[in-house]
């Protein structure tokens, strides 16, 4: 049973390798960020890395959240990516997120984060995860434009989120992990048929206008 369990890790490590570069490489082909939201991948940055020192702090096998932080490091480079590519600079909101992260894991580093602390922040990523997610959807109804957002990203991250609430529920028992990932799943799967539904963007809109 833990050899199938492992293997199901597995192959959703697999998935989180490679989840987020078929949109690396196609911003970086287009150099087009539009529909892409800065803030909720700022948001989804600051989750996974509380999500990252909950395992560690719990001492779980790093084979449990190996995923998460492949997603950590791969949205890093989407998130400069879109600083380098974006149309407009970022403002005050976007400065903020940069800077209360820097602070927030500098306070881990020097020890000042006691790891009752994390496992008391883990509660609230829950929470964090639906702010995340509503930034997305709420940028892609306001442009309707989701041409350059990679749809096989967010599919194998719903993917991601079925082995996690089955690991989290049978491998570790932990039902803030389960809660978490079956809620994150929900708004990924929404966010795919989204990405699926306006991805002719602008295009279709110009046809109409013909």
């Amino acid at each position: 049973k833990q050899w199938y369990q492992r293997r199901v890790a597995i192959t959703a490590g697999v998935g989180c390798l490679v989840a987020q570069v078929p949109q690396i490489l196609a911003i970086i082909k287009s150099k087009n960020v539009d529909g892409i939201s800065f803030n909720g991948f700022s948001i989804e940055i600051f989750s996974l890395t509380i999500q990252v020192l909950y395992f560690v702090a719990q001492e779980y096998s790093i084979l449990s959240y190996s995923d998460i932080a492949i997603l950590l490091i791969q949205d890093y480079v989407i998130v400069i990516l879109l600083i380098i590519y974006g149309k407009e600079p970022l403002g005050l909101r976007e400065y903020g997120n940069v800077f209360g992260y820097l602070i927030a894991v500098a306070s881990v580093i020097i020890g000042t984060v006691s790891k009752d602390m994390i496992v008391m922040v883990m509660q609230g990523v829950v929470l964090l995860n639906i702010v995340s997610k509503l930034t997305f959807v709420s940028s892609i109804l306001a442009t309707k434009d989701t041409s350059a957002m990679e749809p096989a990203a967010w599919i194998i991250f719903v993917y991601s989120n079925a082995v996690r609430v089955f690991l989290g529920y049978a491998l570790l028992g932990d039902m803030t992990i389960v809660s978490q990932h079956a809620i994150n799943g929900f708004f990924n799967l929404a966010i795919t048929c989204l990405i699926f539904k306006y991805k002719s963007g602008k295009k279709e809109e110009e046809k109409k206008k013909e």
